[in-house]
């Protein structure tokens, strides 16, 4: 089956004073647009959404530290 290509779309957001201000010069940071800031934040946050979630029971434990993070482990 091919792989059909969505056509583009445009949402409108409502953000504060601050939060635009802290877009602009994240985006001036990254010389990118702040468009393309929004769109990958967007990316990221869907493909987060479809990863795997953490179980309930870990949720309490915290972060996890791998064991070459830990100078005791050696």
């Amino acid at each position: 089956m091919a792989h059909r290509t969505l056509p583009m779309a445009n949402i409108t957001i409502a953000l504060s004073g601050r939060l635009m201000q802290e877009l602009v010069q994240a985006a001036r940071e990254a010389d990118t647009t702040e468009a393309e800031l929004a769109h990958k934040a967007i990316e990221c946050l869907v493909q987060a959404h479809r990863g795997p979630g953490i179980p309930r029971f870990a949720r309490r434990l915290g972060p996890l530290a791998l064991a070459e993070d830990d100078p005791s482990a050696a």
